[in-house]
C-alpha cells in the first residue's frame, strides 16, 4: 500500500510538470498516427480511421498552446551556450537552441492556422521551414553526441592508465581510490546521458526527415519512431523528480 501511495504521489508529480503532460499528450498522439494507419492498413472502417486521425490532430494542437513560449527558453539557452569553452561543443550547442527556437517559433503560425485564428497564405512555405529548423537542430546534437562519444572514449583512456598506476604503486591512500571512483562515477554517468540523447535524437530525425522527404518512411514508421523518443522523454523527465 504504501508503494502504492508513493507510485500515485510520484505520477501526480510528473502530471504537475508541464513537460509531462505534453510528453504524455505527444505519447498519445503519435500512437493515434500509428494506429491510424494500422488500420487502413487492415481495412477498418472509414469512420474508425477518421477518429484517431482528429485525435492525433487534436493533440497536436493541443501540444502546441503548451509551447507557445519555447522560443524565448531556447534562445535564452542558446546565449548562455556561447559560453561554453569547447568549439564543437559551442557551435553545436548554439545551432541546436537556434534551431528548436525556430521551429517551435513557426509552430505559433501553425497553430494559429489550424485554429482558424489567422490564415496565413504561406503556410506551407512557413510549416517547411521549421522542419527544416528541427532536422538541423537534432543534426547539431547528433553531431555533439559523436564528438562526446570521442571525449569520453579519451577520458576513458586516461583513467584506465590512472587506475593501472594506483593499482601498481604499493602505498595507495584512500584519497586516491576515493577520487578514482568518483572519477569512474561522473564517467559512467556521462557516457549514459550522452547514449541516452544520441539515441532519442537517432530515433527522432526521423520525423523530420519524413516530412521534408529526406526519408521514405509510412506514417506507421513515423508513429513508432515518436512514440519511443515519446517514452523516452517521459522517463527523463521522471528520473528527474524521483
Amino acid at each position: 500500500m504504501v508503494l502504492t501511495h508513493s507510485g500515485v504521489d510520484h505520477f501526480n508529480r510528473y502530471l504537475n510538470t508541464t513537460v509531462g503532460r505534453e510528453k504524455l499528450c505527444r505519447l498519445v498522439q503519435y500512437f493515434a498516427r500509428f494506429y491510424a494507419f494500422y488500420l487502413f492498413r487492415h481495412g477498418a472502417p472509414k469512420e474508425t480511421i477518421q477518429r484517431w486521425v482528429d485525435l492525433k490532430t487534436h493533440l497536436g494542437n493541443g501540444r502546441k498552446f503548451f509551447r507557445l513560449l519555447k522560443p524565448v527558453e531556447f534562445a535564452h539557452t542558446g546565449v548562455k551556450s556561447l559560453t561554453i569553452k569547447d568549439e564543437i561543443l559551442r557551435f553545436t550547442a548554439v545551432a541546436k537552441q537556434i534551431g528548436m527556437a525556430f521551429y517551435y517559433l513557426t509552430e505559433v503560425f501553425v497553430l494559429s492556422n489550424s485554429i482558424n485564428f489567422y490564415k496565413s497564405p504561406n503556410i506551407k512555405k512557413i510549416t517547411e521551414f521549421g522542419q527544416r529548423c528541427w532536422f538541423a537542430a537534432i543534426a547539431a546534437s547528433l553531431i555533439s553526441g559523436l564528438y562526446k562519444f570521442k571525449q569520453i572514449s579519451v577520458r576513458e583512456h586516461m583513467l584506465e592508465k590512472t587506475r593501472k598506476s594506483i593499482v601498481n604503486t604499493e602505498e595507495k591512500s584512500e584519497a586516491q581510490i576515493a577520487e578514482l571512483k568518483a572519477q569512474e562515477k561522473a564517467l559512467a554517468k556521462d557516457k549514459y546521458n550522452t547514449r541516452y540523447t544520441f539515441i532519442q535524437d537517432a530515433v527522432d530525425i526521423i520525423i523530420p526527415s519524413t516530412g521534408l522527404g529526406y526519408l521514405k518512411a509510412d506514417e506507421g514508421i513515423v508513429g513508432l519512431a515518436g512514440i519511443t523518443t515519446s517514452l523516452l522523454a517521459m522517463n527523463s523527465q521522471w528520473n528527474k523528480l524521483a
